[in-house]
Order: structure tokens, then C-alpha cells, then sequence
């Protein structure tokens, strides 16, 4: 009989030893828990403020893509409201065939060669519109020096007579008249042309 008493007594401090233990667990787990979510609540902060950066970022490059897009659209419109100007030019050339005559003058010392061409159709392009009210159509008008003009052309040209000074024997006419430009440069000869219009003029804006 007196053994029993002794095993109740070992029961009861076992169990008080596990409930003391119980304790203990809850405690260092509620401390985890506290622990722990001070470090949830930071993280979430940061992402809060990673989002609302982005947000303004957004906001900068909306703001500055705006003007650019409004600056294109108005230089667009500038251009296209621009209308090309057209420039006026007027072409001139002589109404009757063969009026064009080309004289090439070649000099050495006092001797004197004339050399004429006539041209079928020919025509010049000036940027302003020529007074021609003292235009003497018997005479003509030697384009080169009234006119000035970038484009012309002549069409179908003929040589016509040469005129030697009365002192030049036949066989050296002759001679002259083989020789080309450069080779009676050579010789010492100098050129001087002179391309007219003569009779009634045509004036065309082109």
C-alpha cells in the first residue's frame, strides 16, 4: 500500500512539468509572430513606393511626349499651307525662218575675216520680260549683249558667205578657210561672234 502514493506523486509533477512547458511554446511563438511582421509591413511599403515612382515616371514621359507631338502637327500644317511659288519666264524667238544670223569676226592686226551662218529656228528663255519698244526688226539685236539668259538653243544652221580683206591673194583665202578655230588661234588670229535676231520677234511666258 505505501507504494502508491509514490507513483501519484511522480504523475503529478509530469504533469505539471508539461504544463509549464505549454507556455513557453505559446510565448516564443507569439514573439515570431511579432517578429515577423513588423518586416512584412516595411517590405510592402517599399513596393508601395516602387509603384507610386513608376507612376509618376509615367507621368513625366506622358507630359513631355504631348508638346512634341502638338509642335509636329503644327509645322505639318505650315508646310502643307505653303503653296510653291511658280517662276515666270518668257521665251523669244524670231516669227520668220532663217532670221537667225551668226557673224564670226576674226582679226590679226588690221587684216579682217567675216565668217556668216544662218540658222533655220532658234530661240532664247529670259527670267524678265525685255522692253523691246525701240526693237529695229531690219537691224535686229545681237542677243549676247542685250539679253541675259541660261538656256537658248539654235536649229539647223547653214555657213553662208566669208568676206576677206581685198589684200589676202586666193590661195591664202583658201588656206584660212582649211584652218580650224584652234589652229588659227595658233597663227595668231582672234574670234569675235555675234548671233542676232532680225525681223518680227514672238514673246511667250513659258
Amino acid at each position: 500500500m505505501p507504494v502508491k502514493p509514490k507513483k501519484t506523486m511522480r504523475a503529478k509533477k509530469a504533469t505539471k512539468a508539461k504544463k509549464v512547458k505549454k507556455p513557453a511554446a505559446k510565448a516564443t511563438a507569439k514573439k515570431a509572430k511579432k517578429a515577423k511582421k513588423p518586416a512584412v509591413k516595411k517590405s510592402a511599403k517599399k513596393s508601395v513606393a516602387k509603384k507610386s515612382r513608376a507612376k509618376t515616371v509615367k507621368k513625366h514621359k506622358q507630359s513631355k511626349r504631348q508638346p512634341a507631338n502638338k509642335l509636329v502637327k503644327k509645322v505639318a500644317k505650315k508646310r502643307t499651307t505653303k503653296k510653291p511659288t511658280k517662276k515666270t519666264a518668257w521665251k523669244i524667238s524670231p516669227e520668220i525662218s532663217q532670221s537667225i544670223f551668226q557673224i564670226d569676226t576674226w582679226k590679226k592686226g588690221d587684216l579682217q575675216i567675216e565668217h556668216l551662218k544662218v540658222y533655220r529656228s532658234g530661240w532664247i528663255i529670259v527670267d524678265q520680260l525685255p522692253d523691246l519698244g525701240g526693237y529695229n526688226p531690219d537691224e535686229g539685236i545681237n542677243i549676247f549683249e542685250e539679253f541675259e539668259f541660261d538656256e537658248h538653243q539654235l536649229h539647223d544652221g547653214s555657213k553662208g558667205a566669208s568676206i576677206f580683206p581685198n589684200e589676202l591673194p586666193a590661195e591664202e583665202r583658201e588656206r584660212l578657210l582649211a584652218l580650224s578655230e584652234e589652229e588659227l588661234e595658233e597663227e595668231g588670229w582672234t574670234l569675235e561672234s555675234v548671233t542676232r535676231f532680225k525681223g518680227p520677234l514672238l514673246v511667250e511666258q513659258v
